[in-house]
C-alpha cells in the first residue's frame, strides 16, 4: 500500500533506526565520497507495486559549490531472478542536494529492456523524477516517484516510490522493498 503522506517528511527512510537518511536536520550530508557504494534500487510503479524493477545502483558524491552533488549509474537486473545485469547501464546526474540532505533528480528518458520488467514482460519507456533524501549514513535511501511512461503504455507514475539499499555483500544482495516504510516486494515463485 503507498502513503500519499510519502512525500511530506517520510521519503528520506530508515527513521530513528539510525539506517540513513531520515529526512534529516539541519546538515546531515555526508562527506563527499564518504556514502559511496553499490545499491539494490527497487522503482515501483503504483500498479503493482510489489513487482518492482530492480537495478544495481551505483551512487557517487562530490562537493559541489559549497555543498554536495550526487550521481548514479543504473544497471537494469532481470526480473526472473534479481540478480542478473541485463541491458546496458546509464549515468544520470549530478543531482544537488540541499543542506538537509533532499533532493529532486530529474532523469533523462531511460529505457529498460523486457526481460528486467516483471509487470508485463514489454521494454519500458519512461521520464522521471526521484523525491527523497540522502543523509549520513545513507545505507536506505527512498522517496516517491513521478513521470510517466511512453511503452509500453501511457501511464502517469503519480503515486509510485522507490527504495535503494546499500548492497554489503556483493553475493547476497539484500531481499528488496519498496517504499520508505521498508515494505517487502513479492517473492519470487
Amino acid at each position: 500500500m503507498i502513503r500519499e503522506d510519502q512525500s511530506s517528511g517520510g521519503e528520506g527512510g530508515g527513521g530513528s533506526d539510525g539506517s540513513g537518511g531520515a529526512g534529516g536536520g539541519d546538515n546531515c550530508l555526508p562527506e563527499a565520497g564518504a556514502v559511496d557504494g553499490d545499491f539494490l534500487f527497487s522503482l515501483s510503479a503504483y500498479l503493482n507495486p510489489q513487482a518492482p524493477i530492480l537495478f544495481v545502483a551505483s551512487l557517487t558524491t562530490e562537493a559541489s559549490d559549497g555543498g554536495l552533488s550526487f550521481s548514479l549509474t543504473f544497471q537494469p537486473l532481470m526480473a526472473d531472478d534479481r540478480r542478473t545485469p541485463t541491458g546496458e547501464p546509464f549515468d544520470v546526474g549530478p543531482f544537488e542536494l540541499a543542506a538537509d540532505g533532499k533532493f529532486t533528480a530529474q532523469l533523462p528518458t531511460l529505457v529498460v529492456p523486457g526481460d528486467a520488467n516483471p509487470i508485463s514482460g514489454s521494454e519500458l519507456e519512461a521520464t522521471i523524477t526521484l523525491t527523497g533524501s540522502l543523509c549520513a549514513p545513507a545505507d536506505f535511501v527512498c522517496g516517491v516517484i513521478t513521470g510517466t511512461t511512453a511503452r509500453p503504455l501511457t501511464l502517469n507514475l503519480k503515486g509510485s516510490t522507490f527504495a535503494m539499499e546499500r548492497i554489503a555483500d556483493p553475493s547476497s544482495y539484500p531481499a528488496p522493498v519498496i517504499n520508505c516504510d521498508r515494505d517487502p516486494a513479492r517473492p519470487l515463485p
